[in-house]
């Protein structure tokens, strides 16, 4: 239990620190990921662009858009089907908290001169935060990023790592969706 409560709090402060750097960089098509590896947890933070996942930025309009946000803060809830890890290591998920940050679900506000504002006005993320046990990590060779199947707009994840051989940075794209991970010591 200790493990897991050390895995969160790292992945807290990694996912505080990619939400900052992640709103200096905001570009979309691009989404943040940190993993850190602790013993048989892995906890991993995304922050990706609202404007990747359900197509807007602004405040949810209607209830098309509501539903649009529900649906996409459900599947951000289930990192095993975003990042899928070989079956042979036995993962499953502890624990997944999914917020949309910058944007409330109420209807768009008006000016002062009664026109909508526009999506430049806002700059909206989802964020999630996710702690996976593994009963195998020595079957833990690969991540495939099925993330880009769900949300197409997305074309690439810049990753930090903490592994147990050391940091990463890495970018794992559409076109290349695996990350064959370095041997453990």
């Amino acid at each position: 239990m200790k493990c897991l409560v050390g895995v969160l709090s790292m992945c807290m402060v990694a996912g505080g620190a990619s939400a900052t750097q992640h709103q200096t960089l905001h570009e979309h098509g691009t989404a943040a990921l940190n993993i850190v590896v602790s013993g048989a947890e892995i906890g991993l933070s995304l922050s990706v662009p609202s404007m990747d996942v359900v197509g807007f930025e602004r405040p949810a309009a209607d209830d098309d858009d509501r539903a649009l946000v529900a649906i996409a803060i459900s599947d951000l809830s289930k990192p095993l089907e975003l990042f899928v890890l070989p079956a042979e290591a036995g993962c499953f998920t502890t624990a997944a908290n999914v917020t949309l940050t910058g944007e409330t679900l109420g209807q768009v506000e008006d000016t002062e001169d009664g026109a909508d504002k526009g999506d430049s006005e806002y700059h909206s993320e989802f964020q999630g935060e996710y702690v996976i046990q593994c009963q195998d990590m020595d079957a833990l060779k690969t991540i495939e990023f099925a993330y880009f199947d769900r949300f197409e707009n997305t074309q690439n994840l810049k990753i930090q790592a903490e592994l147990a051989d050391g940091s990463h940075n890495l970018d794992v794209t559409r076109e290349n969706p695996v990350w064959d991970l370095p041997k453990r010591p």
